[in-house]
């Protein structure tokens, strides 16, 4: 007797999909915390200003990228509603629901951070505050990746 072969129904169009925007998100997700971190620790050693300038314009090139792979993956799970499995699902929107969360405070520390005068000590507390939750939100996209990651350790 042959044992019996399991027969695996290959994945539809709309899943494979769903899936290769997931882990598009994923990377770009890294990316951006990762610059942003990088951004982070130049701030901490008080670098020069051109440095800093320039790694500033790379966070802001990666979170552009993470803007596009935000809306392929909305366009994506529109169509792919249901074509995988759940668990997968669920985690995917979470990574997507974080890094919503995190381009939304991202811009909306850089909007606070443009009306910033030297001489306004009122919203330099403002400032910390958005980038405070700023630092939240990139917590949050980690563990979104890291759940992102167990379920699918080749995406990236």
């Amino acid at each position: 007797m042959t044992p019996s072969k399991q027969v695996q129904t290959p994945p539809s169009g709309s899943t494979v999909a769903l899936l290769a925007s997931a882990d598009a998100l994923l990377r770009a997700a890294l990316e951006a915390c990762r610059q942003h971190e990088r951004v982070s620790r130049l701030l901490e050693k008080h670098c020069a200003d051109d440095e800093l300038r320039d790694a500033a314009m790379l966070c802001e090139l990666s979170a552009a990228h993470l803007t596009g792979r935000l809306k392929e993956y909305e366009a994506a799970a529109a169509e792919g509603r249901g074509a995988c499995d759940e668990t997968l699902w669920h985690v995917a929107n979470t990574l997507w629901h974080a890094s919503r969360e995190y381009q939304r405070r991202a811009q909306s520390g850089d909007a606070a951070a443009l009306h910033l005068s030297r001489h306004d000590p009122e919203r330099m507390g403002e400032l910390h505050l958005e980038f405070e939750f700023a630092a939240s939100a990139v917590l949050a996209v980690r563990q979104a990746i890291a759940s992102y990651r167990k379920l699918r350790s080749d995406a990236e």
